[in-house]
């Protein structure tokens, strides 16, 4: 399986090792339930019929330019539960990543920087499922999908390398800042209500709006529904843009990473 060295011959990565710890914080997710595995797909489907239930029906809430009723608004609001509870997931998670995995610090041959990668696919899995019972939905309410939704992996790859980044920042971090995690707990939970997550965007003063783009994944929101609701393809400068934003930020806390590793053993 393909390895990476850094310039000093350590390991960083081990895509193979990667997929076994990947596969198994999966099954160590839903083992001893009684659905198992199953629970990954019953969650989306509840939640999504809750919030249509309660956005829909009580509160009314509508998008402007919106056709349908309560089940359009519902699947309008789940695609971008879906962005921030991925992108989220991955923070949290990242926060005790490497307390929780302290059998591995002092082991010099082990790749401690993969850990991050198995936390982004780890939550990956979620937001496929989560993915898939959506499209599902929009087949039995729109009785047709448009065929822009095959870009949709295209969308969540930059996502992933944005995530990646950040979760390398946090995890390192967090060894020596322990209230980081009350913080990233409050930063997530900001996100959803600075990103079109329950409104549109458009609705924002003007002088706001460009701002919201500071949020890292209000542009993913935003396309994703373009590519969902009105079958339009992404701006390929905007996206550009993204994806070298998500590159850079992945560097640079790898980097991070690997610059504070070398006192983990002494914290830990």
């Amino acid at each position: 399986m393909f390895k990476y060295f850094d310039h000093h011959n350590n390991l960083i990565f081990s895509l193979g090792l990667v997929w076994q710890l990947t596969r198994r914080n999966i099954q160590i997710r839903y083992r001893g339930s009684v659905l198992g595995i199953f629970w990954s797909l019953v969650t989306p489907v509840l939640m999504l019929a809750m919030y249509t239930f309660v956005f829909g029906t009580i509160l009314e809430l509508r998008w402007t330019d919106q056709e349908g009723g309560n089940p359009e608004f519902a699947t309008i609001l789940f695609s971008g539960l879906i962005v921030h509870a991925y992108f989220s997931e991955c923070l949290n998670v990242s926060v005790d990543l490497i307390p929780s995995n302290r059998q591995y610090v002092k082991k010099v041959v082990f790749p401690l920087s993969s850990l991050t990668l198995i936390v982004i696919l780890t939550a990956l899995f979620q937001m496929i499922v989560s993915t898939g019972v959506l499209l599902l939905y929009l087949v039995i309410v729109e009785r047709a999908l448009p065929w822009t939704i095959i870009c949709i992996p295209i969308l969540f790859f930059p996502l992933m390398v944005m995530a990646l980044g950040f979760s390398w920042i946090i995890s390192s971090s967090a060894v020596y800042f322990r209230d980081l995690g009350q913080l990233v707990g409050l930063i997530t939970l900001a996100l959803l209500f600075i990103s079109p997550v329950f409104y549109e965007t458009s609705r924002l003063p003007k002088v706001i709006q460009p701002w919201l783009y500071a949020n890292p994944i209000t542009w993913i929101i935003e396309s994703i529904r373009g590519l969902l609701f009105q079958g339009r393809i992404p701006n390929v400068f905007e996206y550009l843009i993204y994806l070298g934003v998500a590159i850079i930020v992945s560097i640079l806390g790898l980097l991070w990473f690997q610059k504070l590793r070398p006192g983990f053993s002494d914290v830990i």
